[in-house]
């Protein structure tokens, strides 16, 4: 069995080398945690996808993007067994692959999309195993990039709710309404400028008639 494993580990060193990519290794039927880090200030207000790529020069087929608005792109969005959610303002986005099967291994790419072009924030090989794997013999091969991730059962697993991005939501709220207080406020005190300029104008003018009857007063005395 173990000449059957090396094989296995050799081949997948060899294609991830071949894609210059990052193997994420978990048990078939539990859920699988892939993360991809990127520059927030380089790819600030783009939504992120997660695709596959079925073969050498065809194009990545998307298996699920982020949130529509970008601002609520820490929500969970799922398509059948695979999520996705970012942290934007932390530059890493979160897919989760739940109930893994032999369907599920291959090559994938974290992506950030610009339009109707995508970026490669990372690639991804995912392989799918049917028991776990002994440390010394995933650790013997060198020059591979090789991640492992924390397998769970999908009933036991957390939704993510970075804490950063809702700081960041509940931030433009408050400054919206912040916003939104002082043109109010500044229209108010216009308002009532206005109105005391009028005041002032209207009280401070004297009747003619008045003043040419003062005027006769002073001269007959």
């Amino acid at each position: 069995m173990e000449p059957l494993w090396l094989l296995i580990l050799l081949s997948v060193t060899e294609l991830s080398r071949a894609h210059n990519a990052t193997v994420f290794q978990g048990l078939a039927g539990k859920s699988l945690q892939v993360s991809c880090r990127y520059n927030p200030l380089k790819h600030w207000g783009r939504r992120k996808a997660w695709c596959r790529q079925l073969g050498e020069g065809e194009p990545c087929q998307r298996v699920v993007s982020t949130h529509r608005t970008w601002v609520l792109s820490f929500l969970k969005v799922r398509n059948g067994s695979t999520a996705i959610t970012d942290d934007a303002l932390g530059g890493t986005v979160t897919i989760t692959l739940q109930d893994l099967g032999a369907h599920d291994a291959g090559l994938y790419r974290c992506q950030s999309l610009r339009g109707d072009e995508a970026d490669t924030l990372r690639k991804i090989l995912v392989e799918v195993l049917a028991d776990p794997l002994d440390d010394e013999n995933s650790q013997s091969f060198e020059g591979s990039k090789v991640q492992k991730s924390i397998s769970r059962n999908p009933s036991e697993e957390d939704t993510p709710f970075p804490p950063i991005s809702i700081l960041f939501l509940l931030a433009c709220i408050f400054l919206s309404k912040l916003l939104a207080a002082g043109v109010l406020w500044a229209a108010a005190w216009q308002r009532q400028k206005w109105g005391t300029s009028l005041a002032n104008g209207s009280g401070g003018g004297q009747d003619p008639d008045c003043q040419q009857q003062t005027l006769t007063d002073e001269l007959d005395t």
